[in-house]
C-alpha cells in the first residue's frame, strides 16, 4: 500500500507525504517545522510518525534548516527507495519508491527536463507526482525578467506544462491511478490549463489527475 499527499508545492515550500506499507516519510521539507506539522495534522499525520525525510536538492523550499539540524536526512536509503538524476540548476535527485505489493511512486520534483535515464523509471507506476511549473507564453508574457524567463525554461530549470504531460502520455497505462501536478507557479501557470494538459492524456485510463497547492495538502491518494 503506498498512501501519498502533497502537503504544498510551490516556491514558498515543498513536502510530500508518502506512507509505503507500515513506514511513514517526507519528501522533501521547505516548510518550518511548526508549519510541517499544522500540515501533517490537516490529513492526520504526526511528524513524530515520520522516520526519515528525504531531500531531492538543498534550495530552501525544499529543504529547511531544521531538518539539517535535527539530522532528518537519512546518510542511506531504504530497500523499497531508489533515487535517479533530474536536472536542474542544484545537483537534484528524483524518488522511486515501491510497496511490498509491487505498486510504485515516482517523484519528480524540480527538473528542467525528463532524460531518457529518469524516463525509464516512470513506467508501470502505479501514481506519478511531478512537476508542472509553467505555459511558455504565459512565462513569456510574464513580469519575469529575461533572464529568469531563460533560467526557467532552460533543461536545468524547471519542467513545463507540456513536457509533464508528454511524459505521463508516454508512460500512461491501465495500471496508473494517480498523477499529481507539482510546483505550479503562482505567475506562470494556470491550475486549470495544468489540469486539462495531465488530464488530456491519461483520458483513456481510470487515473485521476490532482493539483498540488501552495497554501494547503492534497488530498491523501491511495494505491494498493
Amino acid at each position: 500500500m503506498i498512501k501519498a499527499s502533497v502537503l504544498g508545492s510551490g516556491s514558498r515550500g515543498n513536502a510530500a507525504y508518502l506512507q509505503v506499507d507500515d513506514r511513514q516519510y517526507l519528501f522533501d521539507c521547505g516548510f518550518t517545522k511548526k508549519q510541517t506539522i499544522k500540515r501533517l495534522a490537516m490529513i492526520g499525520k504526526k511528524l513524530e510518525d515520520i522516520e526519515k525525510i528525504f531531500i531531492t536538492h538543498d534550495h530552501k523550499d525544499h529543504c529547511a534548516p531544521w531538518i539539517l539540524k535535527e539530522n532528518r536526512v537519512p546518510g542511506s536509503l531504504p530497500k523499497n527507495i531508489r533515487q535517479f538524476p533530474l536536472s536542474h540548476d542544484k545537483e537534484c535527485v528524483g524518488y522511486t519508491i515501491t510497496d511490498n505489493a509491487g505498486n510504485k511512486a515516482i517523484i519528480a520534483m524540480d527538473t528542467g527536463c525528463i532524460s531518457e535515464e529518469a524516463l525509464k523509471h516512470f513506467f508501470y507506476a502505479s501514481m506519478v507526482l511531478i512537476e508542472t511549473n509553467y505555459d511558455v507564453e504565459m512565462l513569456i508574457n510574464s513580469p519575469y525578467p529575461t533572464v529568469l524567463q531563460e533560467r526557467i525554461a532552460s533543461n536545468t530549470g524547471h519542467l513545463r506544462a507540456e513536457c509533464a504531460a508528454e511524459v505521463v502520455g508516454m508512460v500512461a497505462w491501465p495500471g496508473l491511478k494517480y498523477v499529481c501536478a507539482l510546483h505550479l507557479s503562482s505567475t506562470c501557470i494556470n491550475p486549470v490549463l495544468a489540469r486539462f494538459e495531465l488530464e488530456s492524456v491519461v483520458d483513456r485510463h481510470a487515473c485521476e489527475v490532482v493539483i498540488s497547492e501552495q497554501g494547503k495538502p492534497t488530498q491523501l491518494m491511495t494505491v494498493m
